[in-house]
């Protein structure tokens, strides 16, 4: 007598689905569709009270107006993952902004005086980094001191006043591929070289094991202190390349057109899932949280809200951010707690 066993079901793809869906991804679309779901649901909002909202003139001058913020997003999510800070960034674009504007209009050529802007941007990146690493200064406290700095370079080589750049850098003025303006590509592209970087390289692995525990990262035998330095670096790179955008953009050298630049910076970044601890945070995630801030700044404007509002609004975002943040933390601690 034969007893038949019922067929076990198919669970391959289930498990194929599980090991698709991993944690880390898991962890990320909790912040992504959040995120997706406001930017649609905001832009769809807007465009029902007025239908030049969703124009294509409005969602390129949208990207355009934010691709300084975008730009200098990218550097600082790399160095938030890495458990770091910058908040010279703002001034620096300022004083970069402005040394653009003094260099094109004393004759210097155009590739020259931004491959200068860089250089001096990097090397400052450079300087927090040897001290950060090297010294162990407060990257913090470093960086508060640099903000304050660079505003007060900016309004020096200026003279308190807006340099014009009547014939320079049209091409980030006027400049375009496929109808794309060149701001939203220079930051396309620095998306691109930066999401490689810190999701599919060596590197980007060793910023966020330093970020997530400094001392394992160093007795994992990462160079922690070269780590530090070179993040530096490339925000400061990144930081010049900003300074150039907002000068070719504005068509001039504005002394403080970078004036609370790192606070955004950083709302954004968090608003996309970064931990100011360290340790955590995407590009793609810091992507949509400049998207998000420029989405709810056009939206203020095109359902006439008045601008006394606009630091209230951005304060509740970022207030409501870091709560989310903080409590998803705290959630992913006692479920890493059970575990064990």
């Amino acid at each position: 007598m034969t007893v038949d066993t019922p067929p076990r079901p198919d669970i391959s793809g289930v498990q194929r689905a599980r090991r698709l869906v991993s944690p880390a991804l898991k962890d990320n679309l909790q912040v992504y569709i959040p995120l997706i779901v406001i930017i649609i649901g905001l832009a769809v909002f807007t465009n029902s009270q007025n239908a030049n909202f969703l124009s294509s003139g409005n969602i390129k001058q949208v990207l355009v107006a934010h691709s300084v913020l975008g730009i200098l997003a990218i550097g600082q999510t790399m160095l938030l993952v890495a458990g770091q800070f910058d908040l010279s960034v703002g001034s620096m674009v300022s004083f970069g902004a402005v040394l653009t504007a003094k260099q094109l209009t004393a004759g210097v050529p155009e590739s020259m005086a931004v491959l200068i802007v860089l250089l001096v941007a990097g090397a400052t990146g450079l300087v927090w980094g040897l001290l950060v690493a090297l010294i162990r200064i407060a990257p913090f406290i470093l960086t508060l001191g640099g903000l304050a700095v660079f505003a007060s370079a900016a309004v020096t080589l200026s003279r308190s006043t807006t340099i014009p750049i009547p014939d320079g850098l049209l091409w980030l003025q006027s400049g375009s591929l496929i109808g794309i303006p060149t701001p939203i590509l220079l930051w396309l592209g620095a998306l691109v070289v930066g999401g490689l970087l810190l999701h599919f390289t060596r590197f980007g692995h060793r910023l966020y094991a330093v970020g997530a525990n400094e001392e394992a990262a160093f007795l994992a035998g990462i160079s922690v202190v070269r780590v530090k330095i070179i993040v530096f670096v490339i925000n400061g790179v990144l930081a010049g390349l900003a300074a150039v955008v907002m000068a070719g953009r504005s068509g001039a050298g504005d002394p403080h057109v970078g004036g609370g630049l790192e606070l955004t910076t950083i709302a954004a970044i968090v608003l996309g899932g970064a931990s100011l601890a360290g340790g955590r945070g995407t590009i793609l995630g810091s992507f949509l949280g400049v998207l998000v801030l420029g989405v709810v700044t056009s939206s203020l404007t095109f359902l006439n809200v008045p601008n006394s509002y606009n630091q209230f609004v951005f304060g509740a975002i970022l207030i409501a951010a870091v709560t989310v943040t903080a409590t998803a933390e705290l959630r992913r601690r006692r479920t890493n707690a059970k575990r064990r």
